[in-house]
C-alpha cells in the first residue's frame, strides 16, 4: 500500500507520461508520418524526467481509457489497442 506521498508522485510520473505520449502521438498524426507506438513509448518511459515507474502503469493505464473514451480527443483504435498493449507488456514484465 502506497503512502499519500508515493500516490501523489505515481499520479504525476503518471500524468506527465500520458501526455508526453498523447502529444507524441498527435504530431506524428498531424504530420502523417508512421511511428512504432512501442518504440516510442519505450523511449518516453525511460525519460528520466518523466521518470516513470512499473507501479505508475496503472494509473497511467487509467488515464488513458479515460481520454479513448472521449470521442473529441481523436484516438484511433489502432493507437488505443497498441497502448493499452504496451502497458500490459509493460506491466506484467
Amino acid at each position: 500500500m502506497m503512502n499519500k506521498k508515493d500516490e501523489v508522485k505515481s499520479t504525476n510520473s503518471a500524468v506527465d507520461f500520458v501526455i508526453a505520449v498523447s502529444e507524441m502521438v498527435a504530431a506524428y498524426n498531424e504530420r502523417g508520418l508512421g511511428y512504432d507506438i512501442a518504440k516510442e513509448m519505450d523511449e518516453i518511459y525511460a525519460n528520466e524526467y518523466i521518470d516513470m515507474k512499473n507501479e505508475d502503469l496503472p494509473y497511467a493505464l487509467d488515464m488513458f481509457n479515460e481520454d479513448f473514451d472521449d470521442p473529441d480527443a481523436g484516438w484511433l483504435n489502432v493507437e488505443c489497442k497498441a497502448i493499452r498493449k504496451w502497458i500490459g507488456n509493460k506491466y506484467s514484465a
